[in-house]
């Protein structure tokens, strides 16, 4: 793990995550970690410095790019489109799948699609992490609407104009990854706060933080 001065992209952890991570034990024991939509890596990273074996993927060459430098040679990572592909290199079977702001790029039938197909590959037990979005959130409703609680925004002070975005609620969250995932004990934490991004007040940022496992 690279120092972090170093590191290229975002450089820290889901602040959720690591306190999943600590909660769950996960610092006490090593397995394999895959992230749906890994981006520059930073999320492994925290798994890795605990001897996980990390992998991941992602839409965007550079993040990929990114991701390799700062978890280097044993990380492995495939550049997709999980819209449409779920890659078989990640054949598992994983110990934890992490899908931090991922799932909502998707739409309903994408995201549906990649969960079902990672459900065989993951290891019984397998800790669960999602953060997705709500409907409260200042995305929802900016730009055209493509499906049911679907839009694809016309937010450029977000760095996101064209891109789908779906929106849930907490029924709707936990009824999805109980489908597709079969997700037991599940835990749903509702998270709300303000930011500034291109010099515009992004009020309310509204997430669903979802952690549970698989059947034993």
């Amino acid at each position: 793990m690279r120092p972090i001065p170093d590191i290229r992209g975002l450089r820290f952890p889901d602040e959720f995550l690591v306190r999943h991570f600590f909660r769950r034990g996960l610092h006490q024991r090593a397995g394999r970690v895959v992230g749906l939509g890994c981006g520059s890596g930073c999320n492994l990273a925290l798994y890795q410095a605990f001897g996980w074996s990390v992998a991941g993927a992602d839409i965007d060459a550079q993040a990929i790019e990114d991701a390799r430098w700062n978890l280097g040679e044993d990380a492995h990572l495939v550049r997709a489109d999980l819209s449409s592909v779920s890659p078989r290199e990640l054949a598992g079977p994983w110990d934890a799948l992490l899908a931090p702001s991922s799932l909502y790029y998707l739409g309903t039938e994408s995201a549906e699609r990649l969960l079902r197909d990672f459900a065989p590959r993951l290891a019984p037990g397998c800790e669960v992490y999602v953060r997705i979005r709500r409907k409260d959130d200042y995305r929802c409703g900016r730009g055209e609407r493509v499906a049911p609680d679907t839009w694809r925004l016309a937010t450029p002070e977000t760095g996101e104009a064209g891109l789908i975005n779906r929106f849930y609620d907490e029924a709707e969250a936990v009824a999805l990854l109980r489908a597709t995932l079969d997700l037991q004990d599940i835990v749903v934490l509702g998270l709300s706060f303000d930011n500034v991004q291109s010099g515009v007040l992004i009020s309310p940022n509204s997430d669903l933080i979802l952690t549970g496992t698989t059947p034993s």
